[in-house]
């Protein structure tokens, strides 16, 4: 019985696993029979450790899939966290204040429109009194952008507030460069 055992433990590769094995005495083969004897023609090819040791072997072979699979991965894909940042567009933009950008307005309230522009917060500018019936939902507006997000630190806080905005200036409609709402006048 001590004989197999340490067969079991020379056979795991965990440190630990061996540690269990020599620590805990062996009450049976380790098969699933629970009933602890061991038949005498049962050879040491065919019994599996039970229970804890068979859990811990399976983890420690998946711990080893996944560390092999990290060194793969990252000899492939060697590009650092401040590599990504630098080339994102957010930082390739530079200072928002000022820039021209293309939104679409995802939703109305009365005359307030919320306009998704691909920023971290959407902004909200009043519908213009000229043309207000041509901005409706899904419609490409053009926008100059003041700040991406608006916060402020209130008076005796010692953190800023935000309002989960950005702060823009509608300047009116995208001039039909959009291909789905464009319409050809030849066809009519």
């Amino acid at each position: 019985m001590a004989a197999l055992c340490r067969t079991r433990a020379v056979a795991a590769e965990s440190h630990f696993l061996r540690a269990f094995l020599f620590s805990r005495p062996c009450r049976g083969s380790g098969t699933e029979s629970g009933s602890g004897s061991e038949s005498a023609g049962s050879t040491e090819s065919g019994t599996r450790p039970g229970g804890f040791a068979s859990a811990l072997e399976r983890h420690s072979e998946l711990q080893r899939k996944a560390e092999l699979g990290r060194i793969r991965g990252s000899l492939k894909n060697a590009e650092s966290f401040a590599a990504m940042l630098r080339h994102s567009p957010l930082i390739q933009m530079g200072p928002a204040k000022d820039k021209l950008v293309i939104g679409r307005i995802f939703h109305i309230v009365e005359n307030d429109l919320y306009i998704d522009f691909g920023g971290k917060f959407h902004c909200v500018c009043k519908r213009p009194e000229v043309d207000g019936e041509k901005y409706l939902v899904g419609t490409r507006v053009r926008l100059r952008l003041l700040d991406l997000e608006l916060t402020s630190r209130f008076l005796g806080a010692t953190t800023d507030t935000t309002i989960l905005e950005a702060d823009a200036v509608l300047l009116g409609l995208q001039d039909g460069k959009d291909p789905k709402s464009r319409e050809d006048p030849r066809e009519k």
